[in-house]
């Protein structure tokens, strides 16, 4: 009777060795993440893909009605959770698009803190929505690179119309997001917000706020290695460099006044043409630094209104008064 226990013991421990094993190869430390039995290669810039049900999905239910397929990546850093966490909460609860599915992934590089490889590790099996790239964590250094690059081996099997990447502090309204891009080109389509506004067309990008390009483009990008190191300035700058050297600046959209950074009357800063108050036609919002910023903006789109009266709360929405 007493080796029954010893053998559950045995089996409990071999189990946790193995789930370690997979979640935290090369010596425990957090660099790849793999979904379903064949994991994409990861020997140039490949990324960790998890591709679970609990992932942020919005989109029509009926498969068969779907003619839009957007991705958009997040890019954000370990630590980040609570922006995470807000950030699930918020697309979420959005309207779902019409005909359409747009998928929401977080965009990492190697995970290197003790705390963040457990704590990360948590979030990719509860929510599925984590990719991990195989680059060193950074803003203008080959992150933009690396992400795209990544994409059309992480999701070959199923390739996407469109691929985005967005900043943490950005706010995609996802129905707003498909509508303007259905019936856009989806060859050489490059899409966001020009940026300096009405300034000489030569020397517009995208705004780093947030941009989409077709999947051709994704797929060139990940064929023309010599990418990787072509970024002398802001990696956003050198991207539409990319395109245009590239002969790949062709249908290029812009959302003014649809995207923009965020205004309130509070603000000592003055309304231009890319920064002014929300509109209920809005593609984005960006510049949503703090918790107040997010909050007017969820209430300004009414994200609340499924919230339903209850006996166990009080919120008083207009006044800001919550009890209990």
């Amino acid at each position: 009777m007493a080796s029954r226990p010893i053998s559950l013991v045995l089996i409990t421990v071999i189990l946790l060795a193995a789930i370690y094993l997979v979640v935290f190869p090369d010596d425990f430390k957090l660099t790849e993440v793999f979904a379903g039995s064949s994991p994409p290669s990861c020997d140039n810039g490949s990324a960790a893909s998890t591709t679970t049900s609990s992932a942020v999905q919005l989109g029509a239910a009926d498969a068969d009605a779907v003619d839009l397929r957007v991705l958009i990546g997040i890019v954000t850093v370990p630590g980040a959770y609570e922006r995470r966490a807000l950030l699930r909460l918020a697309y979420s609860l959005q309207p779902r698009p019409v005909r359409a599915v747009v998928d929401v992934r977080f965009v990492l590089c190697t995970v290197d803190k003790e705390e963040d490889r457990i704590l990360v590790a948590l979030e990719v099996i509860a929510h599925g929505d984590i990719l991990v790239l195989n680059c060193t964590e950074n803003m203008n250094d080959g992150k933009t690179y690396a992400y795209f690059s990544a994409v059309p081996r992480l999701f070959a099997d199923r390739p996407y119309d469109y691929v985005g990447k967005t900043d943490d502090d950005t706010y995609y309204r996802v129905a707003s997001l498909a509508d303007s891009l259905r019936g856009k080109a989806r060859r050489d389509a490059y899409h966001g917000y020009l940026t300096p506004c009405h300034w000489l067309p030569e020397k517009q990008y995208m705004s780093g706020m947030g941009y989409i390009v077709s999947w051709d483009v994704v797929a060139w990008i990940a064929e023309t290695p010599e990418l990787r190191d072509d970024h002398d300035d802001w990696e956003d700058v050198n991207f539409g460099g990319w395109l245009r050297k590239g002969g790949r600046y062709k249908n290029v959209y812009n959302e003014e006044p649809r995207m923009y950074d965020y205004w309130d009357r509070e603000m000592d800063a003055d309304v231009n043409c890319f920064r002014h108050e929300h509109r209920a036609d809005t593609v984005a919002v960006h510049k949503l630094k703090d918790r107040l910023k997010w909050a007017r903006t969820l209430h300004f789109f009414n994200a609340t209104q499924g919230l339903r009266p209850s006996k166990m709360y009080h919120l008083d929405l207009e006044n800001n008064i919550y009890r209990v």
